[in-house]
């Protein structure tokens, strides 16, 4: 891909990390997925004061974190459930494509 004169590149971060809601529901996790630029200096993007990572949504579960089912085979319900995901963040960053 090669971009034209006056087009600009963003590169983009996502991060993902659990967080627990033990005070709100039990024992529950959620995954937090923020956004960030690239090209911010990585001193200034961890800063918290700097708010640098933007919430884009609360993911349910891990990819890898799924509870198995019995009489399905373990290896098809780890592929649906990254599928799942994929379908997920592919969703929620289809506004992003758009723009582009």
């Amino acid at each position: 891909m090669t971009l034209l004169v006056g087009e600009t590149l963003v590169p983009m971060l996502f991060v993902s990390d659990a967080t627990y809601l033990t005070n709100f529901s039990g024992d529950s996790k959620v995954w937090p997925l923020y956004m960030s630029i690239r090209n911010i200096k990585s001193s200034v993007r961890n800063r918290p004061t700097f708010h640098a990572w933007v919430p884009v949504a609360l993911l349910p579960s891990s990819p890898k974190g799924i509870k198995k089912v019995p009489g399905w085979s373990e290896k098809k319900q780890e592929q649906e459930a990254i599928q799942v995901h994929h379908d997920l963040l592919r969703f929620l960053l289809r506004p992003l494509s758009r723009a582009a």
